[in-house]
């Protein structure tokens, strides 16, 4: 036989000693009756109570059932309080509430019954057999009623799960796309490089292929206009026939040479009057107002027979006094510059009929050429201080820049000579260079530029070594194509024979738009060789003479020929 837990005991000899005390009567009055119920109800609620907090495995249904009983009571009272206002007069109302009681009390003895069948399962779970404890229909629908309940809400927990993490992947996953867009941002770093790379190279390349065009161009048009200008090399054999010797002393006399220097032979060769080192004196032109005043002498003047070296000293010596002296015409000047260093008459036309026959002979200088076409009026001498300002704004820029007022790298120079000349091209910058290393002896490898060396002067003047004439030629050079360009907006060949003041203003605001009122004006006066009057009532001239004169002056481009702003109109 099974033994009964102590507290269970001591429950049921409690409820046995409650109900004892009760004084239950035998009335056949309901609410006699009713009451007793009450009390006794009571009693089992309390020890019902006390089964559940005892109870841990089946507190919840325990709890659910009194839960469940409590309302039915309420109800049932309600239901009484409703029925006893609807009918009092009702004979049976009182026979329905004893029934109604009845049951009530029934259920509530059936489910204390069972709580504590329940809790004596619990206690001692192996006396009892197994189907009895679920096989009980009303434990199964609640065991089931909470499974589905669990049921539910798993399924709308998954259900929220599901929705919450539809757009999240498996760490996995995860691991191996992290993995490989890493892979994938390296290869194409790499990539980027190598694009880089290879897109600067194409710049380069692309740099030296429009600066080799462009030096193409310009080689091409020099060709041209040497091809045009050029004559065949004379057949100079034939010269030997009129030569005192024969063919074998000419033979002598002028293999290796070249034709300028086989021209020179020719001349010394062919008398006294072509060639000036043969006179021992000159005639004097006399005093005639026509003759430039350093050269009115009457009478013989001895031949010094200068060197090219002394007639180049003196050229660069006249220049140099002429800096002070800018607004003084070339031929005054030359004659007060003999006039303060030799007080003799002689003496002052010998040093002035020698300095000009000895410049005569080297016009295939640049610079004595320039020099003798300003003594002439035949050329601007705004050209020889435009060139004297380009020089040593290059030079003031380079010993600004230089590292100990000494050198230069070859990139810096570029950089300054670019900056100093925005207008060049990448061809003269280049040529520029050249020169530079070939004046200077660089070896190929060697990156600084000795700026004492480069810009070394003799007595001879800055203008004979070949960094100053390659400045010079490129200034030329830059010069007719402006000319050129603005005889174009003229009309060019087929312009009509006389330009105005007008068209030449127009011509040069489209061909240099950055070209200021004061420049314009001085380049026009000096087209139509009228200094003073006034530009409205100068008269056209022919677009040849026009032409012949603006290559004479100091024409220079101020900026490019197109820009983005809006063109200036003159009027």
């Amino acid at each position: 036989m099974t033994s009964i837990p102590k507290y269970i005991k001591s429950l049921d000899t409690q409820i046995n000693k409650e109900l004892k005390s009760l004084k239950m009567t035998n009335s056949e009055l309901l609410e006699v009756q009713q009451s007793e119920y009450d009390q006794v109800l009571k009693i089992f609620e309390k020890t019902f109570k006390i089964l559940i907090n005892a109870s841990v495995t089946y507190s919840g249904i325990l709890n659910r059932i009194k839960q469940a009983y409590d309302n039915a009571l309420e109800v049932r009272n309600k239901r009484i309080s409703q029925f006893i206002t609807q009918d009092l007069s009702d004979d049976k109302f009182s026979d329905y509430l004893n029934l109604m009681r009845e049951r009530d009390a029934r259920y509530t003895l059936y489910f204390e019954n069972l709580g504590l069948q329940m809790k004596l399962k619990e206690l001692d779970g192996s006396s009892y057999p197994v189907d009895d404890a679920y096989g009980d229909p009303v434990v199964l629908r609640i065991a089931l009623d909470k499974c589905r309940e669990l049921l539910s809400n798993t399924q709308m927990e998954l259900k929220k799960m599901t929705e919450e993490y539809a757009d999240t992947v498996p760490r996995r996953d995860y691991d191996t796309c992290e993995t490989k867009y890493y892979n994938l941002s390296k290869a194409f770093d790499k990539l980027e490089e190598e694009y880089k790379l290879l897109r600067h190279t194409n710049k380069r390349l692309k740099d030296a292929k429009a600066s080799i065009e462009e030096e193409l161009f310009d080689t091409k048009e020099r060709c041209s206009e040497l091809e045009r200008a050029g004559t065949p090399r004379p057949q100079w054999e034939l010269c030997a026939d009129f030569i005192g010797g024969g063919r074998e002393r000419w033979w002598q006399l002028a293999r290796g040479l070249s034709s300028r220097d086989t021209l020179r032979v020719l001349l010394k060769e062919l008398g006294p009057a072509a060639e000036s080192d043969h006179l021992e004196h000159f005639d004097g032109l006399g005093m005639d107002p026509v003759i430039p005043p350093y050269l009115r002498y009457e009478g013989k003047v001895r031949n010094l027979r200068l060197s090219r070296r002394e007639i180049s000293v003196i050229i660069n010596d006249i220049w140099l006094g002429k800096i002070d002296c800018q607004d003084m015409p070339m031929q005054d000047y030359v004659t007060k510059y003999f006039e303060d260093r030799y007080q003799q008459a002689s003496v002052r036309a010998e040093w002035a009929y020698n300095v000009c026959a000895g410049a005569e002979q080297m016009l295939d200088e640049p610079q004595v050429k320039l020099f003798w076409g300003v003594l002439h009026g035949h050329l601007s001498e705004r050209i020889y201080w435009g060139h004297r300002a380009h020089w040593l704004a290059l030079k003031h820029n380079l010993y600004k820049r230089s590292k100990d007022q000494e050198t230069i790298s070859v990139e810096e120079f570029e950089k300054i000579a670019k900056s100093t000349f925005p207008l060049k091209s990448e061809v003269d910058i280049k040529n520029l260079m050249d020169v530079v290393r070939k004046q200077l002896k660089l070896k190929i490898n060697s990156n600084d530029i000795n700026l004492d060396k480069l810009f070394q002067e003799n007595e001879e003047g800055f203008d004979r070594v070949e960094f100053a004439r390659e400045l010079f030629r490129q200034r030329q050079v830059a010069q007719d194509k402006y000319i050129r360009e603005v005889v174009a907006e003229l009309g060019g060949k087929h312009a009509a024979s006389a330009v105005s003041v007008d068209n030449v203003k127009r011509a040069f605001a489209i061909v240099d738009p950055a070209i200021d009122h004061i420049r314009m004006e001085r380049y026009i006066r000096w087209a139509f060789s009228d200094p003073t009057s006034d530009l409205n009532s100068i008269p056209p001239i022919p677009l040849r003479t026009l032409t012949s004169r603006l290559a004479a002056g100091d024409i220079e481009r101020i900026g490019p020929r197109y820009r983005a702003t809006q063109r200036r109109t003159y009027k």
